[in-house]
């Protein structure tokens, strides 16, 4: 795998600072005398000459980003079994970072173990092994020994770092560990300077794991308001639905729309069922208009229903007229059909009415035969067709549910029928 320029970067720094660190201890610089004091009653941080030397040599090699040459010079000292014991750290921890640059991960790894144990560098030095190491067993998913180097990193470290409590959360959520990872992500938010997306993403992915839906909110709302994405303002729609907030529910999908993030069928289409439970036809009908013109909302039956629903609950009853016909053409049924009929009635355009019930009983599938029946007849009936519309009302006396009001239909039909009679002799 090819490393980018950053990461090529970045470990030439590293390197540099540890050899830094390594070779600096070597020369006596301008300390205060209790600083040379706490030192001295320490650890002598010193290389060897002949480590030092070769240690420049790998300084050079390394900054040329020959790294596999760098560690063949060090390698040999790694097996020597009487080096001083701030040679072997400084070796080994060399040795990992060329192994690492080599993307030979699970041997630096083991190299960097080597030179923690021996637990002769300075402090700094140890410090960031230890950060490191995490890092590495963090990628390798070793979450105990990353959470344990984490850790053990923070113990040393002179203030809070929210970095390391991220690390850590990172690794409690890879074990699944989510009440332990809970501390750990809050930390982090707020030892943090300046909001960080990622940071806020992993509390967010913590506190709705550990059921805070409370807290699950409050961080979708700083992300909505600090980083405003599709993803968030749809999270947090159905946060605020899975506790029973439909009002602001629909608020955020509204404003996501809005914003021109919501551009698939489903996401319109359930903005669009959320305004009519709300009680808001208008802006129902307007979406789905607006979603089938540009084509993201499919022309199907049951996105054409929903459209001219919208548009009959607003009282648009002419315009609700087109989007129900295709519907009901479309349909595996003639239930639209009966839809259409009943609008066509509203308005008292029977001959459309007839027209569309008698497409409706042709189609088949209708889940009340005896109310289609029933309003042939009517139709029929207004339009003076009554021989048609007795035919249909004694059609819908046979069904049940539709019986008695056929029969009561069906003496207006005969007293029609001898009124008619009585005038043509």
């Amino acid at each position: 795998m090819l490393r980018t320029a950053a990461q090529n970067r970045w470990l030439r720094v590293l390197v540099a600072i540890a050899l830094a660190c390594s070779l600096s201890f070597a020369v006596a610089g301008s300390v205060s005398g209790a600083e040379r004091k706490r030192k001295s009653s320490r650890k002598n941080f010193v290389p060897s000459l002949q480590v030092g030397k070769k240690l420049l040599k790998v300084q050079d090699l390394a900054e040329a980003e020959d790294f596999q040459a760098a560690f063949e010079v060090l390698e040999p000292l790694s097996k020597k079994t009487r080096l001083k014991k701030f040679d072997r750290a400084t070796v080994f921890q060399m040795m990992g970072y060329m192994l690492g640059a080599q993307e030979k991960y699970t041997e630096a790894l083991a190299a960097f173990e080597v030179a923690l144990s021996v637990d002769y560098l300075p402090e700094s030095a140890m410090q960031q092994l230890k950060y490191n190491l995490g890092q590495l067993y963090l990628g390798q998913e070793n979450y105990d020994r990353a959470i344990e180097l984490f850790e053990a990193w923070l113990d040393g470290a002179e203030r809070p770092d929210a970095q390391a409590h991220f690390m850590i959360t990172i690794a409690y959520a890879g074990k699944e560990d989510w009440a332990s990872a809970l501390d750990h992500a809050r930390t982090t938010v707020n030892l943090s300077t300046t909001p960080v997306e990622n940071r806020l993403r992993m509390l967010l992915a913590v506190e709705y794991q550990n059921g805070n839906m409370t807290e699950t909110l409050d961080v979708l709302k700083q992300l909505v308001t600090l980083f405003p994405k599709k993803d968030y303002y749809m999270q947090l729609a159905f946060g605020y639905s899975n506790i029973g907030d439909e009002e602001k529910a629909l608020a955020m999908l509204e404003l996501a729309y809005h914003l021109d993030y919501l551009d698939k069928e489903r996401e319109l289409t359930q903005l669009t069922q959320r305004y009519l439970f709300h009680s808001l036809p208008w802006p129902a009908s307007q979406v789905m208009a607006k979603g089938i013109k540009d084509g993201t909302v499919e022309n199907t039956a049951d996105n054409l229903e929903l459209y001219a629903n919208s548009l009959l609950h607003a009282r648009e009853y002419t315009s609700a007229i087109a989007p129900l016909a295709e519907a009901a053409e479309l349909s595996t049924d003639g239930d639209l059909y009966v839809r259409l009929a009943q609008v066509h009635l509203e308005v008292e355009d029977w001959r459309k009415a007839r027209r569309a019930l008698q497409s409706a009983i042709e189609k088949g599938g209708l889940r009340d035969v005896g109310s289609a029946q029933l309003l042939l007849g009517i139709s029929n009936y207004n339009e003076d067709r009554y021989l048609s519309a007795q035919t249909a009302f004694q059609a819908a006396a046979e069904e049940e549910k539709s019986a008695n009001s056929a029969n009561k239909w069906l003496k207006y039909v005969e007293r029609a029928l001898k009124s008619q009679a009585s005038q043509g002799s």
